[in-house]
Order: structure tokens, then C-alpha cells, then sequence
């Protein structure tokens, strides 16, 4: 019979640490994290790169795209259809 852990994925955990999880799927993955040291250690891996990347990257979050970068997208969409 699979367990919990053989359910969940690490999509699932990804989600759970974004705060995108739905209820259940937040219940389960909580109540497996009291119950399985993996899964308490992955998520708190998850927690610490979430946090890493959120120092790294949320102070560039509100700045403008670049031009370059605005042009680049254009000429690859122009006539896409």
C-alpha cells in the first residue's frame, strides 16, 4: 500500500513552500512533514533556496524590463501567429 510520501511530489512540495498548494494537499504535506524526516528535510531545503532566491531576486522585481531585452521579444513574436 503506498504511503503518503509515495504521493506527494516534489511538484507538490514546490507548490506547499510557494504557498500555491490547495488545502488538502497543504494538510497532507504538513502532516507528513511532522511524520517523515525526508520530507521535513526537503521541504526545509525548499524553504531555505525559496528564501534565497527571494533576497536575490525581489529587489529587481519592480524594475523595467530593459530595452534590449523588450526588442529581443518583439522580433522573435513579430508575425507569430
Amino acid at each position: 500500500m503506498p504511503t503518503l510520501l509515495d504521493v506527494i511530489t516534489i511538484d507538490d512540495l514546490s507548490a506547499f513552500v510557494d504557498g500555491q498548494a490547495d488545502g488538502d494537499l497543504s494538510e497532507a504535506i504538513e502532516e507528513l512533514e511532522l511524520q517523515d524526516d525526508r520530507c521535513a528535510e526537503t521541504l526545509g531545503a525548499f524553504m531555505a533556496q525559496n528564501a534565497l532566491l527571494h533576497r536575490a531576486l525581489d529587489p529587481m522585481k519592480d524594475e523595467p524590463t530593459p530595452k534590449r531585452l523588450l526588442d529581443l521579444i518583439r522580433s522573435h513574436t513579430d508575425g507569430a501567429a
